[in-house]
């Protein structure tokens, strides 16, 4: 049988609370996304009028998840038009590193949902798709630089992980006095995995 907080004493009632807090703590934390009204006070527009574009939050965030990923893969593209990779593999891995953490950083909402909340999206398939092209782009620009004892298909896996710790942090804590850029941080975790 529960307590109920009548029935708790002080400190009774505070150890469970902490121990509550610490259990949902544990747990996966959640992208928040907006709502038809926050997104239609935000345009300056009734509720209603969001309906007529928008049948609901869902195909407003399955939208902004596709409209996100196209303009984070256009990018990367555009970015790897500079690098040709055929000259220069390494050099065309930087860029393209360089080009997703400079997105992610100055999109951090769409990022997250991108890469955080695709839990929030009923049909992920697309968005997965498109990300796990991303990813192969990466892998192929791996294949044939130096990986020291590591396989290739490793070495990339860790540098896709590395490059969104390094976005997440970046996004995660705005107070914290950064050393370097984001795409000099980038490039020295390029360089060491193909170093």
């Amino acid at each position: 049988m529960t307590n109920t907080s009548r029935t708790r004493t002080g400190d009774q009632l505070r150890d469970d609370l902490l121990a509550a807090a610490t259990d949902l703590l544990s747990q996966r934390l959640a992208v928040t996304p907006p709502s038809l009204r926050e997104t239609a006070r935000a345009c300056g527009v009734s509720a209603t009028a969001v309906y007529r574009h928008f049948p609901s939050q869902q195909a407003l965030l399955i939208a902004v998840a596709t409209q996100s990923l196209t303009a984070l893969t256009t990018a990367i593209e555009a970015a790897g038009a500079s690098a040709s990779t055929d000259d220069d593999r390494a050099a065309a891995l930087r860029t393209t590193a360089s080009a997703y953490v400079t997105w992610a950083v100055a999109n951090p909402g769409a990022y997250q949902l991108l890469f955080e909340g695709r839990d929030l999206l009923e049909d992920p398939v697309t968005i997965e798709s498109g990300i796990d092209r991303l990813q192969s782009r990466l892998d192929a620009l791996l294949v044939g630089l130096p990986a020291g004892d590591r396989d290739e298909r490793l070495q990339a896996d860790l540098l896709w992980i590395s490059l969104h710790g390094l976005v997440v942090t970046r996004i995660r804590k705005t107070r914290q006095q950064w050393q370097r850029s984001v795409v000099e941080d980038a490039t020295a975790l390029v360089d060491t995995f193909i170093g």
